[in-house]
This record gives C-alpha cells, structure tokens and sequence, in this order.
C-alpha cells in the first residue's frame, strides 16, 4: 500500500517535472521565433558601401497616400522600387540631362527623357505619345507603365523640383498609380550623404528607350494628334480650353504656373511667334511659390495658402486644370494640389506655346491681373 502510495507520488511528480519542462521550451521558442522577427527587422545589406534598411514589401510602400518621398524613405527602400531619373533642362540652359545621368546617378537610377518619350510629329514641344509607343518605351527601360510590375516607381531630377513632376504626370495618364517623387530631387539625396553610382554607362543604352516610342510613333496614324493615355481625365486639349474659357458656366477652373510678368502679358515670351498674356479665367500661381530654397515642396498649409491668394481654394469642389508655357511647370502644380488633398489635377498638355502660338482667334487671350473674387 505505502509503496503504491509512492509510486503514484513519483509519478505526479515526474509528470509535472515533464509538463514544466515542455512549457519552458514552449516559451523558449516563442521568445527565439520574436528574437529572430527582431534580428530580420534590424537586418541590413550593403549597396555601394552604405548601410541599408531591410527591405519593406511593395505592399507597404502601395499604402503610403502622398506622392512626395524623402531621400531617406528611398534610400530604405532602394532595392524595392525602380528608380528614374527624370532630369530636362530648358534649351537656353545648354544642358543634357542624358549625359548628366551617364556622369553622376542614384545607385541603380535608369534615365527617363520626358522630351524624347512624346509625340515628335507636333509642333508643340514633349506632347503626350500613343498609349502603345510610351509602352514600348517603358519596356526598353525594363518597366512596365501600368502597374503590372511588382516595384513602385520613383522618379527624380537634378533641379531639386522640376521635370520630375512631368514624368509623376505622365505615368498616371498611363495607368499608373505607383508613382512617386523625391521630394528635393537629386540634390536633397547628395545632401543626405548617401552613394551615389559615378560609374560610366552608354549614353546610347541610356536613350534607346527614345528611340523605340519613336518608331512606335512612326506607325501611328499621321492625323492623330493629342493624345490622352488612359486617363483621359488629367489632360487637356486646346478644344477643351477654348472652349472653357469662352463658356459663360466653365466645366473647369484654370491655373497658370508662369511667372506674373508672363502672365499679365508684361513681358515678351521666351518662345519665337507666341503671343503675350494668359487664358480668359484663368489663375496665377508661379510654381517657384510652393517651393523652397532647396526647391522642396512647402508644408500643406502654405501652399493652400498660395493657391487661395490667387482665388483658387482647394477646399471648393470641382475640376481644376494647370497650365504653364510647355506643360512641364503646370505639373508641379499638379502634384502640389494632390498634396494638398486634391488628386486628380488636368494638366493642358500644349500649354501657352500652343494657346498662346495660334496665329488667329479661335484661342482668345487677357492681359493683366485677373480680379480675385
């Protein structure tokens, strides 16, 4: 009897002994399980010498709501987007942003011409190409323009906040959505410290994606003009603004991001033929006033603040449209006021060089400042 008495009690014991032990290695794992998620969050590679940050899902990046990211976000994330260097200067500056880019580039950058990615068969300069010929652009680059891929895409350029906002423009009229801009532009990542890639490429390689939207061109229909990529909604043609401004219920407010003096009609425009002054209805606000002095986007309140000044408020609902002198400031613009909550800006892809360069009066103009109500 005692000696079945301790058996039984040996036996309690062992199991408990037994049942302790499991529930230590079961907190063991878990604690190994959460201390290897810390070591793989805190993991890092090494590109060009640099530390980088482990790398974040697509899916992540896809949740952000802004367009604009820091040199630090990218530089995070470098190995998970595509990188673009979208960098044009204007003809008088005597500048290349291809030859630039083949000197100088954020590690794994590819080049993006937006005057060479167009429509070379109008008049007016870097209109918007087919749908089929910016595609095969985007092939040549290795990128595909809606989306399909699985990296986001991030565009830059060498002015800090320029050109860049064109190309942001011009992926979205062609479907896509993962498209982001380096607030600040090349110089803001040189600022930060971070590598960049000064090995030589082939400025050949660098512009056959040109070459490819070219013969795609060559093969659409000579008549074709004005072209609207898939969102049709975020540009605007000449008929489209002739015909706003000369409708006493405009579908659409207009803003212009020349300077004052272009706008009023006070100077004399850079272009040969074109003439002085704005589109009837139409606002000013120079792109210049939503940047500052490292030519990165000023906060939400003061940009809605410039854009109030100029009678435009960003709190009334309705469609608006930018424009500028060849379509490449009226972006900025553009994605100043998707900052600012306002998603869908039209761009007037021809702008003042074809508005204004229409030798007749089918395209009516004002001189002058306009009268803020």
């Amino acid at each position: 009897m005692v000696k079945d008495v301790y058996r039984v009690d040996t036996t309690r014991r062992r199991m408990r002994a037994t049942a302790k032990r499991w529930t230590t290695s079961a907190k063991r794992r878990h604690a190994l399980s959460r201390c290897i998620e810390r070591r793989n969050a805190r993991a890092s590679t090494r590109v060009n010498g640099k530390r980088k940050a482990f790398a974040t899902s697509s899916s992540t990046i896809m949740n952000k709501d802004n367009a604009l990211v820091s040199p630090e976000w990218l530089h995070e994330r470098l190995n998970d987007v595509v990188v673009l260097d979208a960098s044009w200067h204007m003809p008088d500056l005597k500048r290349s942003g291809s030859k630039e880019h083949c000197e100088r580039r954020i590690p794994g950058a590819k080049f993006f011409d937006i005057d060479g990615v167009s429509d070379f068969r109008n008049p007016s300069p870097h209109m918007l190409p087919s749908t089929e010929a910016f595609k095969r652009a985007c092939a040549t680059i290795g990128i595909a323009p809606g989306g399909e891929d699985a990296r986001p895409v991030v565009v830059y350029d060498t002015n800090g906040m320029f050109s860049a906002a064109r190309a942001w423009w011009m992926f979205r009229v062609f479907g896509r959505d993962d498209i982001f801009v380096l607030d600040g532009g090349f110089p803001a990542w040189e600022s930060a410290g971070f590598d960049v890639d000064t090995n030589s490429v082939d400025v050949n390689d660098v512009m056959a994606h040109v070459s490819e939207c070219k013969k795609a061109m060559e093969c659409e229909n000579a008549d074709m003009r004005d072209f609207k990529g898939i969102r049709s909604d975020l540009v605007k043609t000449k008929a489209e603004m002739v015909e706003n401004a000369s409708s006493t219920s405009p579908a659409f407010r207009v803003v212009d991001a020349r300077g004052n003096a272009r706008f009023r009609g006070e100077t004399v425009e850079p272009r040969a033929g074109v003439r002085s002054g704005h589109i009837p209805g139409s606002r000013n606000v120079f792109f210049g006033d939503l940047l500052d002095d490292a030519k990165r986007f000023k906060s939400v309140a003061e940009m809605e603040s410039a854009f109030a000044r100029a009678g435009i408020d960003l709190n009334t609902r309705g469609p608006i449209v930018a424009t500028c002198g060849t379509g490449v400031t009226a972006c900025i613009l553009a994605l100043a006021m998707h900052e600012c909550g306002v998603k869908d800006v039209g761009v007037y892809d021809g702008s003042w060089t074809e508005y204004g360069g229409a030798d007749d009066e089918t395209c009516p103009i004002k001189t002058g400042a306009p009268t803020v109500m």
